[in-house]
């Protein structure tokens, strides 16, 4: 059962005029703009700060990963190399290199085996 006060608001608001019913609505919508206009400023911080911001930080993460591994190899063959230098100039492994070369049908002494300190 609607109440006669309902009836009279409903009619009342069809005959209201056009220009009492756009003058509500502006109000009302100037009632919400500050809420709206909080709600499209953070989705715009959202989507064009915060998401390319985490994927420009998940490619950087992965750079720096590949950079530190790159570093981490060429510290290692510069250790090599400098190990490989050093041996080259001791004169006893210079003589051993020699008196392999000496040996007929014997393997050569090489760097990798004087590492490992294996004979021929």
């Amino acid at each position: 059962m609607s109440s006669p006060g309902g009836q009279a608001s409903a009619t009342a608001a069809a005959n209201e005029p056009l220009r009492a019913r756009v003058l509500r609505t502006a109000q009302e919508v100037l009632h919400w703009t500050p809420l709206t206009l909080t709600l499209l400023f953070l989705g715009q911080l959202f989507v064009l700060g915060w998401l390319p911001a985490g994927r420009e930080e998940a490619r950087l993460d992965r750079a720096e990963a590949e950079v530190r591994a790159r570093a981490e190899a060429l510290r290692t063959e510069e250790r090599e190399l400098t190990e490989e230098a050093r041996m080259l100039q001791d004169p006893i492994y210079r003589e051993r290199v020699r008196k392999s070369l000496a040996v007929p049908g014997g393997e050569p002494l090489t760097l990798e085996r004087a590492r490992t300190g294996s004979q021929p």
